[in-house]
């Protein structure tokens, strides 16, 4: 491996030298006859044959760039940046046929005084000028089409398409004819080249002699050099593609490959720079938002736009009191890891973080994050797996403040909430962020904090309760009118995921759903009976929330309109 490169080079230089070997003895032999064939293949032949091949790659590509613009157009709204590039690739091929059928024109405008290349270029007269003919017909079929598409006008396109692939099937037999025809000129020019070979120049032998000499020394002196550092940069480059930014390369030589050494290291500092930028980002920006959104250029998203979300709010319970009894560093200390613990649970869910306001996260599901029909459901699971969380960071918080006695009592709500939202890229001329807003977050923060109320830990909207199905096990709560709106929502307690919720929550549950049936129907003395039995043998706190309630409507003397909805008069 060390000398691959240098054998490599030493091997391509002797193939050198023998080619130059072989020159050298054929222009000894044709040096007398073989300058003036020569300038004729150079002038004549040579250009036939270098103009049909370019005609018929550009009639191939112009063909190729003419699909695209067909297809693009066809559709309701076509894809400017494809229309764009195959436009132009359509037009410029175009006229280098054009360009070429002239130049073929040119170059066959002098008979030779031969008569088997007479009979040749009568002939390649003839094809090129069938291929004019049929290329000024098929450029008026297709330009007649991509007008008629690009103009969104109705109509039978078979006939015109048959007759465009009818046309192109004749312009490709015709410049396939072409390219056989200036190969047999080309070929006939190389024979009657070889038939002009003149006697050897016995000097040149010496000359070559010589050549072979120096060029297998020089070879080997510059494999030697070459090797070297060519095997570095290839480490180096290996290394780099395998992960490893801390490469430096030094001692290169002070030429070419030098140079091509410091671009290399200046390449691999902006990689380092990149790559810490990126990290950085990565704790302000969710990585799914720069891949998904941001990266792709997806105007429509950054603009904004109304779509279907859940949205969480999750809050310490009492973080005012908590905080009054850490110093700054425990505070700090606890809040980071309780928001790790808690972000966590929402990412291994899907979920996007929004922000977070101080010990409060808001966090948000939907497209293209995660399918809509499967926010609901991971947005619950997420709430639970917080709960579980709460258990670990309280385990966790002796040794976090470092402290065994007096460690302050941790508790969270959950609010969740499903529905239309705005999301888009908003904020100021110069600070931005991707997120949602709209009556549905309000909402989320509002069942957050009515977990207060109810004794609950996780309380969800009807419609997250609906989109989550039968993969949430969750039991109706009360309906709704929160402070400052005016529509009525019922609410749901998340349990557990499905299959999960053991028979004493189902009991309880089911037992509740009588009591608030009762409640509903003014049957006080029944709701009484049951809720008093919930809160005995269950420590229900919505429960006693229920009784306290009760004890202040049943001496209201209700009439049957009342609908039992229960007005929240805080936030």
């Amino acid at each position: 491996m060390k000398h691959s490169i240098a054998l490599k080079i030493f091997g391509l230089a002797v193939n050198l030298l023998i080619l130059m070997i072989v020159i050298a003895v054929i222009n000894s032999v044709e040096i007398v006859k073989l300058g003036k064939e020569v300038a004729e293949i150079s002038e004549i032949s040579i250009p036939i044959a270098s103009h049909a091949a370019e005609l018929n790659e550009a009639g191939l590509r112009r063909r190729i760039a003419f699909e695209p613009l067909y297809r693009e157009y066809s559709f309701p709204i076509a894809d400017t940046s494809v229309t764009r590039e195959a436009e132009y690739n359509f037009k410029k091929f175009t006229k280098i046929v054009s360009d070429d059928i002239a130049l073929l024109k040119n170059d066959l405008s002098k008979l030779p005084d031969d008569t088997k290349e007479r009979e040749l270029f009568v002939k390649a007269r003839e094809i090129v000028a069938a291929i004019e003919i049929a290329f000024d017909q098929q450029s008026e079929i297709t330009e007649r089409i991509l007008w008629k598409k690009k103009s969104k006008i109705q109509g039978d396109y078979e006939p015109l398409m048959a007759i465009n692939v009818q046309l192109q099937s004749i312009l490709q037999d015709k410049r396939s004819d072409l390219q056989k025809n200036s190969v047999a000129i080309a070929h006939l020019s190389a024979i009657q080249a070889n038939n002009a070979r003149a006697t050897a120049l016995w000097s040149s032998l010496a000359i070559t002699l010589l050549s072979v000499i120096l060029g297998l020394w020089g070879a080997w002196l510059l494999s030697r050099q070459l090797a070297r550092p060519l095997i570095e940069l290839l480490q180096s480059t290996r290394a780099v593609h395998g992960g490893d930014l801390s490469v430096h390369i030094n001692g290169l030589p002070e030429n070419e490959i030098g140079q091509l050494g410091d671009s290399l290291n200046e390449m691999i500092a902006e990689l380092r720079k990149k790559q810490e930028l990126q990290k950085l980002i990565s704790t302000y920006i969710d990585p799914r938002i720069v891949e998904k959104i941001i990266l792709p250029g997806r105007e429509d998203m950054l603009a904004g736009k109304k779509q279907i979300m859940t949205v969480l709010f999750c809050d310490i319970v009492g973080f005012t009191m908590v905080s009054e009894q850490l110093s700054p560093t425990g505070l700090v200390t606890m809040i980071n890891r309780y928001l790790t613990l808690m972000s966590e649970c929402i990412q291994m869910e899907n979920g996007i973080i929004d922000k977070y306001i101080g010990d409060s996260i808001m966090a948000y599901w939907g497209p293209p994050f995660v399918k809509e029909e499967e926010q609901a459901a991971a947005a619950c699971r997420a709430a639970l797996r917080q709960i579980g969380a709460l258990n670990q960071f309280i385990k966790e918080l002796p040794d976090l403040l470092g402290i065994r006695k007096d460690l302050p009592e941790i508790d969270i709500r959950i609010g969740l909430a499903t529905g239309e939202v705005v999301v888009g890229n908003i904020g100021s001329t110069k600070a931005r962020s991707y997120t949602v807003m709209g009556d549905i977050v309000n909402l989320a923060s509002r069942l957050e904090s009515a977990n207060k109320q109810y004794g609950t830990r996780i309380l969800m909207s009807e419609a997250t309760m609906l989109m989550a199905g039968t993969l949430i096990e969750s039991g109706e709560i009360d309906e709704i009118i929160v402070k400052g709106k005016s529509e009525q929502v019922k609410i749901y307690e998340v349990l557990a995921k499905e299959g999960e919720l053991n028979d004493r929550e189902q009991q309880r549950r089911s037992r509740f759903e009588v009591a608030l049936a009762a409640y509903r129907n003014q049957d006080w003395n029944t709701a009484k009976i049951i809720l008093n039995e919930l809160v005995q043998q269950f420590g229900c706190k919505t429960a006693e929330a229920y009784l306290a309630r009760i004890h202040h409507l049943e001496f209201k003397h209700l009439d049957a309109s009342w609908d039992g909805v229960w007005r929240m008069t805080s936030k």
